[in-house]
């Protein structure tokens, strides 16, 4: 399923390095992306885990040569069923990348309200303390079944560079 943007693109888009915009429009799982772009296997490094799947799960990808690209959000939209919600609730408090893990289990998955802008530094009190500015995109993941996340994902400086930027 393709991504749609459903706003206009933000001032300044169009400037930054193709690879970079186009890991910003892809519709597939970025962690996948990541691995593609880097050469390497991606890692979540745990930020903060919620108590119930209702909380939020924050977390950063890295690769090991590098270390952190992206900082992501992900919070639970909708309640899983019964035989569900163990499966969610161990998503939501482990180190898996929530992308491949719900493809796995799910098979193909819906990506809408799917938006990119650009944000300040800080942008979360859990998140990087870089001063200036970032990117980012949102999108809310659907299983064919009803179940739905909303994903923000935070695009960091060193992803900038290695996706042929000098800086953001």
């Amino acid at each position: 399923m393709e991504a749609v943007l459903e706003e206009p693109l933000p001032p300044g888009f169009p400037l930054l390095p193709g690879p970079f915009r186009m890991l910003l429009g892809l519709d597939g799982t970025l962690t996948r992306s990541l691995t593609f772009l880097s050469g390497e296997r991606v890692e979540v490094e745990t930020v903060l885990l919620p108590d119930a799947p209702e909380g939020i799960r924050k977390v950063y990808l890295r690769v090991p040569s590098i270390g952190r690209l992206v900082f992501a959000r992900t919070r639970l939209l909708s309640i899983p069923s019964r035989e569900e919600a163990p499966w969610i609730a161990s998503l939501m408090r482990g180190d898996l990348p929530i992308g491949q893990s719900m493809e796995a289990r799910y098979g193909p998955l819906t990506k809408d309200e799917f938006s990119v802008f650009s944000v300040s530094t800080p942008f979360d009190p859990h998140g990087p303390r870089e001063s200036g500015g970032t990117w980012a995109r949102s999108y809310r993941m659907r299983t064919r079944e009803g179940l739905a996340l909303r994903i923000e994902e935070f695009f960091l400086d060193a992803l900038f560079r290695l996706a042929g930027g000098g800086g953001l």
